[in-house]
């Protein structure tokens, strides 16, 4: 077994870290070192195609390992890091490289507790416009510094690629999409495609657990490997549906448009882009 082929835990499932301690898997040996002295458990919340591992020891932190083919490495991720950490909260990398086809990345644990956990969902105005505000810092920054690409055309040439490929899952469509094709969806986006970006630095996956909270503070945004330069309706269409699902309800949108400052809200963008978020 070679690097980065290794089986998750048979209790990896839904839920932040839903594991049992493990031993590690067979790393480089730069990693090996930093990491000894160390236990594991599979963190199995997100939806990335990365084995991630939170790392418990003298300091924490999280391993990601992912192939480079078929789903392109951890290197953006990497870079989009670093170039964050210039301008807002992020986790540090500690590692980066890629060894036989598979990359692997080690970030630094950021303190506190990600935006969806009940802690917060408590008191959903505050959260709401916790969020609005920590989009609007992101989305405040200068996009000429940024040298990441994702505008919309960029989004669908990367979705048409992974509908190629057989890489999306329709079985794990919203309920107004069961029983469509991916090439059906593609088809409509590329006809619906809008005519122009509003464009700001986006995060690309703005969802509630990729927003790590500390004292209704953002302590950092992870899991940035989609940030770029694209059209702001990319993150508010997931962040208010993430937000209205998390919450059972949509009654705070309003809270949430508020604070972030958008009055006219263009809701043909809205099901555009959550419409897009099908086929990542």
């Amino acid at each position: 077994m070679g690097p980065g082929q290794f089986p998750l835990p048979e209790s990896a499932g839904t839920g932040r870290l839903n594991a049992r301690r493990m031993a590690k898997p067979p790393l480089p040996t730069e990693l090996q070192r930093l990491l000894q002295n160390t236990s594991w458990q599979a963190d199995t919340l997100g939806m990335s195609s990365a084995q991630t591992f939170r790392i418990e020891g003298p300091e924490n932190f999280y391993l990601k390992i992912n192939p480079v083919d078929p789903w392109g490495g951890l290197k953006t991720e990497a870079d989009a890091l670093v170039w964050l950490r210039g301008y807002l909260p992020a986790p540090e990398v500690i590692y980066y490289d890629r060894v036989d086809g598979t990359d692997y990345l080690l970030i630094r644990e950021l303190v506190g507790l990600p935006a969806s956990a009940d802690a917060w969902k408590a008191n959903p105005k505050r959260l709401a416009e916790t969020l609005a505000a920590s989009m609007r810092a992101l989305h405040s920054l200068d996009p000429a510094t940024c040298p990441f690409n994702q505008r919309t055309e960029t989004k669908l040439r990367e979705a048409a690629d992974l509908v190629q490929r057989g890489l999306v899952d329709a079985d794990d469509f919203d309920d107004e999409n069961q029983g469509r094709t991916p090439d059906q969806l593609l088809e409509q986006l590329y006809a619906e495609q809008p005519a122009n970006d509003d464009l700001v630095v986006t995060h690309g996956d703005f969802c509630l657990p990729n927003l790590i909270l500390t004292d209704w503070r953002l302590s950092g945004f992870i899991d940035v490997g989609t940030l770029g330069v694209g059209d702001r309706y990319q993150d508010l269409a997931l962040c208010l549906r993430d937000l209205a699902d998390e919450l059972n309800t949509n009654r705070y949108d309003a809270h949430f448009l508020s604070a972030y400052g958008l009055t006219a809200v263009d809701t043909e963008k809205l099901r555009y882009f959550r419409l897009l978020d099908e086929l990542k």
